[in-house]
């Protein structure tokens, strides 16, 4: 048997819609997997149970397709990720027990074929493939995808300190479909061009590990001015912790969870800021000081 293990992630950072996460030491999800004769996939969730028609499930059927196999494989995901939070829990769960089952199968597979399958499965949860939170989650770092046929990604490996906040508030239901429903259709062209600015200033932070260039593309007017409204205790979090010295703040993924760009000295400060903005609101909380993580495949 072997244990794979992944980290949460955090999409979109502002303006990188679906092509740019960071992989963070917040939290962690657990495959338990064994290979055995036969063919398809027994997946058990301890927590929660999302249902026979899951991630896992679905990115295993993928994979095989992709690798002309089919063997018989008895998963076990361990999912300390809070679900349904913006934090990549599906995601990080299917990437770990593909990793788990390319390791003990012996199998020498490409991380884009993983990811891809990894990806895949997320249609499981959002309706839709992306790919991410998937790559952000196997491959560790930062991550940007740079082309969606073929799939290709760029990993970064930047120094940086964040502050994530998980606010406890009732799953919204079809969470990611419904908020990818809300962006809006058009786009003005003065808009685009300052977006555009923004994806290079985060893409070029990243690349240089420069925080305050990260902080520049972590602005965002598109998808968060479309989102924000929806998010429980958002606005006044992210104004608290940018009060209390953070670089930048934006929602990660879909929410409702929120991350924060800050320095060393500031990221106690801002956690404390974050917890109390929303205990104003009435939310229960936690907020956890974070540094960028390895994914599931290892160091690269």
């Amino acid at each position: 048997m072997y244990i794979g293990r992944a980290p949460s992630t955090s999409a979109n950072l502002g303006s990188g819609f679906d092509v740019v996460a960071v992989a963070h030491d917040a939290y962690f999800a657990e495959a338990y997997v064994s290979v055995g004769s036969g063919c398809g996939v027994a997946a058990r969730f301890k927590g929660f149970d999302p249902g026979p028609d899951n991630t896992v499930v679905r990115a295993f059927g993928k994979l095989f397709a992709a690798l002309g196999i089919c063997r018989g494989v008895e998963v076990e995901v361990v999912n300390g990720i809070p679900v349904a939070r913006g934090l990549g829990s599906s995601g990080a769960s299917a990437v770990a027990a593909l990793s788990a089952f390319v390791r003990e199968a012996g199998l020498e597979v490409d991380p884009r074929i993983l990811i891809e399958a990894a990806g895949h499965g997320e249609a499981a949860a959002a309706g839709s493939p992306h790919f991410d939170n998937a790559a952000g989650a196997a491959l560790g770092g930062a991550v940007v995808i740079t082309s969606l046929s073929p799939l290709d990604v760029v990993r970064f490996s930047p120094r940086l300190t964040l502050v994530v906040g998980v606010p406890e508030v009732p799953p919204m239901p079809n969470k990611t479909k419904a908020m990818r429903e809300v962006l809006p259709k058009v786009v003005e062209f003065p808009t685009y061009v300052r977006q555009m600015s923004r994806v290079a200033a985060l893409v070029a932070g990243l690349a240089r590990s420069d925080p305050r260039l990260v902080a520049r593309g972590m602005e965002d007017e598109v998808v968060e001015a479309a989102r924000a409204p929806l998010v429980p205790g958002y606005r006044r979090a992210r104004r608290y912790a940018l009060e209390a010295g953070a670089l930048a703040v934006a929602l990660s993924g879909a929410g409702p969870s929120i991350v924060a760009l800050v320095d060393e000295g500031s990221s106690d400060a801002v956690r404390d800021a974050v917890l109390r903005a929303y205990a104003e609101e009435g939310i229960k909380a936690e907020a956890k000081v974070a540094s960028i993580a390895e994914g599931a495949l290892g160091p690269a």
